[in-house]
């Protein structure tokens, strides 16, 4: 576990630079944003008391900083004129240009544009566009009515869009397909969060920490390194579960397969062969051997498969019943043919 010092000196490391990069789109003075930052991190310390772990640590430290320049313009009247009656708003809706986003503008050119706004339409649409704050929210922090921030957010796009529009026509255009088909919003948010979305500026010198008090962790940081484990590992077990759950329901709604009816056996050519013999008047043996012998070649070759234990039963009563006929049979012409011929008496 870090101790109080680690743990600050860890998020100084990590923060300042974002610190500083915030702070540089409300106010556009380097120097003066970057004492903010710094203002921000002492404050972030001093009311680390009232961090209550819904959220990340770092994205609060990001809240602390907004506030902290907020709090520098209220104290330097910069934000007085913010609620004083202006044109109307539908007067200031403009048709939006696409080209905008298609045009590779620098971080510095961004800037710049922002920083040519007035205080009041310059603070609302930081908040709106980059802090993603809602009309009603701004209006509750500023102190200001909807329809109020609704209209400062409206001249801070014209004002930017005409800029950007004079820095355009000097530049060379980048085609970016993907941002003009699936664009979302107005084209001068789009452009300015793009460009200024991981905007860092490093510090031009360290904060002075020989005499900085570091105060005490956190509350609830002591145990967010153990309940980010635990977190995980109870969301492994729920995926698992729910595997398992999800399974055995497709398991048990599966129904059965019935089974496929036993195939009828084909005529046997031996029972047929058998009631031919026995019902069959036959005026010499011959006949009785032909048709013997065509009933054991259609044996062989249309041998029906057993189906069944009742018709292995059957099928070994006619085998039985066959070859004592065939014997009875063989013997019977055995004996006509070779029999010795009858002897006629001399006279």
């Amino acid at each position: 576990m870090k101790n109080t010092q680690e743990f600050w000196t860890d998020k100084y490391r990590k923060n300042i630079e974002r610190m500083i990069g915030l702070c540089r789109r409300y106010v556009p003075d380097p120097h003066e944003a970057e004492d903010l930052a710094h203002e921000a991190f002492l404050s972030a310390i001093e009311k680390s008391h009232t961090f209550k772990g819904l959220g990340d640590f770092d994205g609060w430290m990001m809240r602390i900083t907004v506030n902290t320049a907020l709090q520098h313009l209220r104290k330097a009247k910069s934000l007085v004129s913010l609620d004083t009656a202006g044109p109307e708003l539908d007067s200031l809706q403009d048709d939006e240009t696409e080209d905008l986003e298609r045009t590779d503008f620098s971080k510095e050119e961004i800037l710049c544009a922002i920083a040519a706004l007035p205080v009041p339409q310059r603070t609302v649409f930081n908040l709106f566009v980059f802090e993603r704050y809602s009309h009603r929210q701004i209006a509750g922090t500023l102190h200001i009515a909807v329809r109020t921030s609704k209209l400062h957010l409206a001249q801070a796009r014209r004002q930017l869009q005409q800029h950007l529009k004079e820095i355009k026509n000097e530049k060379r255009l980048l085609m970016i397909p993907f941002l003009t088909v699936f664009k979302k919003g107005h084209s001068v948010d789009n452009v300015c969060r793009r460009t200024l979305c991981d905007f860092k500026v490093e510090p031009t010198a360290e904060l002075d920490t020989a005499a900085l008090s570091w105060g005490t962790l956190p509350p609830a940081t002591i145990t967010m390194q153990l309940s980010g484990i635990i977190r995980k590992l109870l969301a492994g077990l729920l995926l698992c579960a729910a595997a398992g759950v999800a399974s055995y329901f497709v398991l048990s709604s599966r129904t059965p397969v019935a089974p496929l009816p036993a195939p009828t056996p084909a005529p046997n050519p031996i029972a047929a062969a058998i009631d031919t013999i026995l019902s069959a008047e036959t005026d010499t043996p011959q006949a009785t051997v032909t048709v013997t012998s065509v009933a054991r070649n259609d044996q062989r070759e249309n041998l029906a498969p057993e189906s069944s234990t009742a018709d292995t039963s059957h099928e070994k009563e006619y085998i039985i019943i066959h070859d004592t006929v065939y014997k009875t049979v063989v013997k019977v012409v055995h004996d006509t043919v070779y029999a010795p011929a009858p002897q006629k008496h001399q006279q």
